[in-house]
């Protein structure tokens, strides 16, 4: 009998501070998915990689009865989803200057590369906020 194959759900947050409410549901949508016993890899990327940063006033705001971002964050990662920010993007795009950025310790980087082949697998949805 052939082993059945794990989905994962790959979540792609590209909305920074500015899309609050895109953001929050894309957070809100991993952990649902998390909760139901889906394997969830969340990637932060263009201005979604603002949500690692540390002292991010907009990660304590809620927005239409949903949890602030921050607490998404804590609630994905009990749950066993992973973190990952885009490596182009925390390199490049970030609006504060190298030195001064405070990104998450405890979140991982990704390249495209690596998100398109996990794109490509059977068992792998992607939806992008």
């Amino acid at each position: 009998m052939k082993k059945r194959k794990q989905n994962i759900l790959q979540v792609v947050i590209a909305s920074g501070p500015e899309a609050l409410g895109r953001a929050v549901l894309g957070f809100a949508f991993a952990l649902s998915a998390a909760i139901s016993g889906v394997k969830v890899m969340v990637i932060l990327t263009l201005q979604g990689v603002a949500w690692a940063e540390q002292n991010i006033p907009a990660t304590k705001q809620s927005v239409n009865g949903f949890e602030p971002i921050e607490n998404y964050i804590d609630m994905l990662k009990n749950n066993g989803a992973v973190i990952r920010l885009c490596s182009s993007c925390t390199e490049n795009n970030c609006a504060k200057d190298k030195a001064e950025k405070n990104t998450a310790e405890t979140a991982s980087y990704v390249g495209l590369t690596e998100v398109v082949i996990q794109t490509t697998r059977d068992a792998t949805k992607t939806i992008i906020f």
